[in-house]
């Protein structure tokens, strides 16, 4: 009877741990954020269409990243858009010295402004690190 409530113990112990892990959903190598990361820059916009930037295209897996919106006019927001797939693609705004988490296979930063604006970003797995 002992082996068997130590076995028991042990599975859920196991069971447990596994449900806590299950709750991170990335981890960055790093930190991105307002100052630190890849540097991204869109162009202006030429008063009828929004310009854009990628930061990522098409992804095999879909990926978090982390943007920040720290470069251009500190009044003004910027669009973030995630597409997952063939999903129609979800539209988020970024204010000035903020930052966004978004989850997909493609996204982009839209710039309404005529001027250049930009940040940093960091892409993180899918999944939590090993």
């Amino acid at each position: 009877m002992r082996m068997t409530y130590r076995g028991l113990m042990a599975a859920v112990l196991t069971a447990v741990s596994f449900g806590v892990l299950a709750q991170v959903p990335y981890v960055f190598t790093y930190n991105p954020g307002p100052n630190r990361g890849t540097k991204w820059v869109v162009k202006a916009s030429d008063g009828v269409d929004e310009s854009a930037a990628s930061v990522l295209t098409d992804a095999p897996r879909a990926v978090w990243a982390r943007v920040c919106y720290t470069i251009g006019p500190s009044d003004s927001v910027v669009t973030l858009y995630a597409q997952t797939g063939n999903r129609d693609p979800k539209g988020t705004e970024l204010a000035w010295g903020g930052c966004a988490d978004v989850f997909g296979t493609s996204i982009w930063i839209g710039n309404p402004h005529g001027q250049p604006v930009g940040g940093y970003y960091g892409i993180a797995p899918a999944t939590p690190a090993p």
